[in-house]
Formats: structure tokens, sequence, C-alpha cells
């Protein structure tokens, strides 16, 4: 197997020129490299044959690359156990785009305070991170003196990455909430880690693709591929009608069939107030009869129904402390 070490940044940014490289598949994250993001397609590319990493500074940059194929995959953060669900992940897959979701990665989130060499937590001015990775720590953040700024930015990495170029240009002390990988990469120190108000931190991401015939049971390497009883399934729909007991009869669809839920949740359908769209993840694949059977069953009771795909959750196959310390794959040489 080939394993691609060749990174770039989102196809709108930037062209190859190498025409070998040109004919390698793309897998897109978000970026710049050190993200959470990044550790979770590192899990997902160390089973691809002939893939190149693209990293894009913005969720819906990323996504639309995948609709304008100018990328073949992407993985992108779709909820996290401490603060939910990723929302402009979950508008672009109802609102934006036609895109089908082909596995799932889930990892641990450890966070991490960083800062340049010599420097101490009193010292600090001035935080930098992503909000749901300030979210994350907010019981830790509050413990700070109160003259310390918390300032959000696009990603973890892109946090680290400001800390790390103000070490000599700016008065201000700065710090940033992020990876081990971010810190190592910009040859920063962890002054306090794992800062995360909970240890069961762990965010669930998404494998996008235009075409469902790139599940990831098919892409990876494997001698064998998971049964369908052990898929889930990703729909969004809307009621035909809004009216008593009609949430309970879509939902009756899959109680009557032992079908377990393992996610509902609502998003308002940008048409009117109090109208709203069901974002439902449910165990068993689309090719299963009783399947079919709720799929048909809730064509009746809605007026909207996207079915976003069938997929396996790709196994864990590396620690995360030799993803995050760059070991396994050699990160250092491609970020």
């Amino acid at each position: 197997m080939m394993i691609a070490i060749l990174t770039g940044s989102c196809p709108r940014q930037s062209k190859f020129d190498n025409r070998d490289v040109m004919n390698m598949k793309r897998l897109g994250y978000l970026g710049p490299p050190g993200t959470f993001t990044q550790l979770a397609a590192e899990e997902l590319i160390s089973r691809l044959d002939n893939y190149s990493r693209i990293s894009c500074q913005e969720i819906p940059d990323l996504i639309q690359a995948v609709d304008r194929r100018e990328i073949d995959l992407a993985v992108v953060p779709i909820e996290n156990s401490l603060e939910g669900s990723v929302n402009v992940t979950l508008d672009y897959l109802a609102h934006k785009v036609s895109l089908q979701i082909v596995g799932e990665i889930i990892l641990p989130i450890n966070q991490q305070l960083i800062a340049g060499k010599g420097i101490t937590i009193s010292d600090i001015e001035e935080i930098y991170s992503h909000p749901q990775a300030l979210a994350q720590c907010r019981d830790y953040l509050q413990k700070l003196s109160d003259s310390c700024q918390i300032c959000r930015v696009s990603s973890t990495a892109e946090a680290v990455e400001l800390v790390s170029r103000g070490q000599e240009d700016s008065a201000t002390v700065r710090a940033a909430i992020g990876s081990r990988l971010a810190a190592r990469l910009n040859q920063l120190e962890i002054i306090a880690a794992d800062i995360q108000d909970n240890d069961s931190n762990w965010t669930r991401f998404v494998v996008l693709s235009r075409s469902e015939d790139s599940r990831l049971e098919e892409l990876i390497s494997s001698e064998s591929a998971e049964e369908k009883e052990n898929y889930k399934t990703s729909i969004i729909c809307s009621p035909i009608k809004n009216r008593p007991g009609i949430l309970h009869e879509m939902l009756a669809e899959f109680a009557s069939r032992n079908i377990n839920l393992t996610r509902i949740e609502s998003r308002p359908t940008r048409k009117m107030l109090g109208d709203y769209l069901f974002f439902i993840d449910f165990t068993g694949h689309l090719e299963q009869p009783q399947i079919k059977e709720i799929i048909t069953g809730l064509k009746q009771k809605t007026s909207h129904l996207k079915i976003l795909g069938s997929y396996s959750r790709l196994s864990a196959g590396l620690e995360q402390e030799d993803l995050e310390e760059g070991r396994t794959h050699e990160i250092n040489q491609f970020a």
C-alpha cells in the first residue's frame, strides 16, 4: 500500500503542479496542521491508498470543497460529548449541500494550555482557541485571573500558531488551548495538561463524500467488512404537518421495528419561526428490510426527507498518544 505524505491547503487557495499528485485522491481536514480534526483524519488516512491531505481553514470551505469536487473526502466534526452538536456542520448538510456520510470516527479530546518557554499561568494576558475548545474548558478558565482575556479563532491549531508567531513581536503574553500535536509542531510548551472540564470528552467526526460508493469499508484495505447490523444510518426530516402527535407517529416507525435511535436533534428549517428539521441517527443499514420499511413509513409522514447515508465506525487502530506526538506517521514531515 502507498500512503501519501503530501499535503496542501484548500483547493481554492492553491494548486499542485505535479501531475502525479494531481492524480491522487484528496482527503480534506480542518486546518492548519495540529487540529483535532487532523488527528481524526490521520486515523483514516493511515488505512487509505494513494490519498493526499488538504487543509481548509473553515468548516464551510471544507464541506463546499467536497461538494464542488475539489476534494474527494472531508473529515468534519459533528458533535461533542460535552458541548453537543457542531451547528455549522448540521446546517450545511441540511441546507447547503447534498453529500453522503460514508463513515464516522470518534476520538477522545484532551485539551492543553500552551504557551512559550518560560511562561507561567500567572503571566498570561490572552488565551486563544476555537469556541468549542473554550467551552470544553469553561470551568478551568473561570479560575484564571479576571484580567485574562479570552479570544476566539477558527481552530485550535490556528490559536497555537498565533501564540507562536507572537512570541517575539507582541508585548502581550498569550497562550492557546489546543492539542499536544499543535504544541509540538510550533515548538511551544504545555503549561497545564488536560484542562477540559470532563475526562469523558469525545468528539464525533464524520467522513463526507459526494458518492455513497466511498463507504469506508470499500476504501480501507481490510479482509472483513462489518455486518450490516453494526451500521448506523443518518437522515434529516420534517413533519408533514405541525399537529399533535406527529413526532410520536414518526418515532413509532422505529419503535415498532425495535430499531434504536442513537441521536435525535432539531434545527430550524429557516422558513418560519417554530418550523423544525429533525436530525435522526439510528442503528441499521438502508439495505435491511426493516430499515426500508421505516423509510417508506416516514415518507408518508414527512414533507422533507433527506438520507445522509448508512456507514460504519472506523475503529481506532492508533494510540491517541502516538497520533498527538506524531510518532506513528511522522506527522512533522508533512504538517
